[in-house]
């Protein structure tokens, strides 16, 4: 059964009792666990932002702060917000006012009668004024800006061109230029067998074959799940939770366990439009990837977000902005969750770690599967990858066709990796492109950039979608682009090591050439924008480590299949383990765990243990976010302050670095190291990316190198005759990479939650 509800009102969606029943469950449980944004920042502060809390008033200070956003964060109209009482002061005592207008209605006392909560509506857009008073005895006054519920907030200008996309995802025609839908809701049940079917009535006589749900907190319920569908921030979300529907127009909260999994999306493309999901897409599950369902049949909302598919949208400050703005719909429609935590492999992993980076408190835990650190330094990796590819490939290059030895030695990965890159993501930088069809994602081809027919329409690259934080030229208008490959000597190591000779180490760097400004291949090398450069680091587009994830709990998960030329490559992980480890000096907030593609083993030669592997694979998924919760709970529980000491001391005896082997199943709980002794580096050799193979380092977060005067020690023992020393000297007039010192704007985070 299908309902529609246009705009989420908040007074004509839930009545007044069932408002006053979330607004307990929000008052629940110990520490921060009932607070919905407890590591919430002033942008780049990292200290308590300010207007969170109503300075003292005499004679006694009524203090206000907001739940379910930050107070100067707040969308869609309305806030939840809670007043504690100081002592002598009753709850019956208490006016509360909204830019003067009387809203006390809309509060409830909270078990032990020191704090009162409430949904505050009817907030204009722009700075609203809420104060508590008790007659002459205590006030208290909070300032809270209201934003619009189609954004933005603190992400900037909206992107433009954008196309809508509800139609495609079953949600009919979109009713205003900011792709917003009327809110739906679906009912659907599971048979004792999985099955699952539509619940026509969700108020009639239950189904014969309805199975029952045990949640996570140990209750039985029918296995009823309701599906909110709408629009928040441009994004198309669905919001699934179970409900044992027992009044119309009322969620039973009864199944709920408080806890929330945002699930985020795959891949990478410059994309202008809202993006699409189904209905079928919330409970998308294989023989393997059950994560979903039983996500739902143990009490967890459920959250999917189009802009948080990262296909769809590259652009991670709007990907947290988004995320923001759902937690805070959560908080106001289901009630304070205890904690959300992120899971989604690849794109979606990128997505979880630079919300976690640059705007923690969002997300209180990470499961990236087969991570990428961020979306820049994976981009300079997959364009050195087409620029090798294309000359390995072409008949005109000196000494083709190459052997693979020559291919690995310069690429770092195995075979066929880097061809996989180029194909399948190379033209994630070139404009007219975006790595998606059509291109930029417009079905207007008309508005797509040509460089003669059209140079001021929208430029297909990962660059121009983040044009707001990167700032754009201004001679050309496009955004500034941080990528390069000025003095990149490619294969350096390998030539250090005689895996390839002096003449093709000449060849490769004298003919690899670079882009010119729409991404295209061409002679020369590629040069970086420095402000470009500086601003990627400076605000947050590149992983660094630092920022939030410091302080968040990290279950990674990354199945191997590098034989097959995966580009999911698994120096990734370490590659961020460097990066914590730099920044904080410490990684203990992360865990690897490195499993086998159950395909795997067929590559090998061991099809017999495909099935095996797979319902391993299967279970060990379930079981991460067993252990996840089990880590979450136990920081929610605690009251201290968060801290890097805090998510250590409780973290589970069984989060720890892990592999399974793909002969056996069996499982070696050792340190994660890059090439360090052990079964799982013997069993699962880490490959380079061709950045590192140039002298990189393991960070692999160098987007422009500092440079050097070429000198013949640093390319030992390999020698070089007098011919072949002026041809390596003009090949790199201006000296090669000196990886010993920080990129060319390379700084420091600077800061958290910024606002563009």
């Amino acid at each position: 059964m299908k309902i529609w509800v246009r705009d989420a009102s908040p007074v004509s969606r839930p009545a007044a009792a069932l408002l006053a029943t979330l607004l307990l469950l929000g008052s629940c449980g110990g520490g921060n666990g009932g607070s919905s944004w407890p590591a919430f920042l002033t942008p780049g502060s990292g200290t308590p932002g300010p207007g969170t809390t109503a300075p003292p008033a005499e004679p006694a200070a009524l203090t206000l702060r907001t739940l379910s956003s930050r107070p100067d964060m707040a969308t869609g109209g309305d806030v939840l917000v809670e007043v504690a009482l100081p002592e002598g002061i009753a709850a019956d005592d208490v006016r509360v006012t909204r830019n003067g207008d009387d809203v006390s209605s809309a509060f409830s006392p909270q078990p032990g009668g020191r704090a009162l909560r409430g949904l505050v509506t009817g907030l204009a857009v722009g700075e609203n004024t809420l104060a508590a008073t008790a007659g002459t005895r205590g006030a208290g006054k909070l300032a809270v800006t209201n934003h619009p519920i189609t954004g933005p907030v603190f992400s900037g200008p909206h992107l433009t061109p954008f196309e809508c996309r509800t139609t495609a995802a079953g949600l009919g025609a979109a009713l205003d230029a900011d792709c917003s839908v009327a809110t739906t809701y679906d009912w659907f049940y599971f048979t004792p067998a999985g099955a699952r079917k539509v619940l026509a009535d969700p108020l009639g006589p239950r189904p014969a074959d309805l199975a029952t749900a045990t949640t996570r907190d140990g209750k039985t319920v029918p296995f009823i799940v309701r599906v909110e569908s709408g629009t928040v921030n441009r994004s198309i979300y669905r919001i699934a939770v179970l409900d044992d529907p027992q009044e119309a127009g009322r969620w039973n909260p009864a199944g709920w366990n408080r806890r929330v999994v945002f699930r985020f999306g795959e891949s990478t493309a410059a994309q202008y439009n809202q993006g699409s999901n189904t209905l079928d897409e919330v409970f998308k599950a294989d023989t393997i990837d059950q994560q979903s369902i039983r996500s739902l049949q143990q009490g967890y909302v459920y959250v999917l977000s189009s802009l948080n598919i990262n296909k769809v949208n590259v652009n991670d400050v709007l990907a947290a902005e988004t995320a923001m703005m759902l937690r805070e719909h959560i908080a106001k429609r289901y009630g304070l969750p205890r904690w959300v935590v992120g899971m989604g492999g690849s794109g979606g992993a990128i997505q979880q770690l630079l919300i976690a980076q640059n705007y923690p408190g969002i997300l209180d835990g990470l499961m990236p599967d087969a991570a990428f650190p961020d979306v820049f330094s994976t981009a300079m990796a997959v364009s050195d990858c087409r620029l090798l590819d294309t000359y390995f490939t072409n008949p005109a290059s000196p000494g083709y066709p190459f052997p693979d030895a020559v291919r690995r030695a310069v690429e770092g990965h195995l075979k066929g990796t880097c061809r996989n890159w180029s194909l399948g993501n190379g033209d994630a930088v070139l404009a007219t492109n975006g790595s998606i069809k059509p291109a930029c994602g417009l079905n207007d081809a008309s508005k797509v950039y040509h460089p003669v027919t059209n140079p001021t329409g929208a430029r297909c690259t990962v660059y121009d979608i983040n044009a707001t934080s990167l700032g754009r030229d201004a001679a050309t208008g496009f955004a500034r682009r941080p990528l390069d490959n000025v003095g990149v000597a490619y294969g350096l190591e390998s030539l250090k090591k005689g895996a390839i000779t002096v003449t093709q180490f000449l060849d490769l760097n004298e003919k690899v050439g670079g882009y010119d400004g729409d991404g295209n291949i061409v002679a020369q090398r590629t040069v970086g924008d420095t402000d470009g450069l500086a601003r990627a680091h400076a605000l947050g587009r590149v992983g660094s480590g630092a920022g939030g994830l410091a302080t968040v709990p990290m279950l990674s998960l990354h199945p191997y299949a590098e034989p097959g030329a995966d580009i999911h490559t698994i120096y990734n992980d370490l590659k961020l383990r460097a990066q914590l480890e730099r920044a904080n000096g410490r990684s203990d907030n992360q865990v690897i765990w490195l499993f086998p593609n159950p395909q795997l083993a067929a590559l090998i030669g061991k099809p017999a243990q495909v099935a095996p592997l797979g319902a391993l694979l299967r279970d060990t998924l379930v079981a991460r976010l067993d252990l996840m919760a089990q880590w979450l709970d136990a920081l929610a529980d605690d009251p201290a302050p968060l801290t890097a000491d805090k998510v250590a001391r409780h973290k589970p005896a069984d989060a720890q670095d892990a592999c399974w082997d793909v002969n056996d199943s069996a499982r070696y709980r050792e340190a994660a190291t890059y090439d360090g002794p052990g079964k799982c580096n013997a069993l699962y050799p880490k490959t380079p990316a061709p950045r590192m193979v140039a002298g990189g380092p393991l960070t692999d977060n160098v987007l422009k190198c500092q440079l050097k005067p070429v000198n013949e020690a640093d390319f030992l023992p390999a020698v070089f005759t007098p011919p072949e020393k002026l041809r390596l000297e003009a090949i790199f007039p201006d000296g090669v990479c000196d990886f010993s010192k920080p990129g060319v704007g390379q700084a420091a985070l600077q800061g958290t939650w910024l606002r563009y």
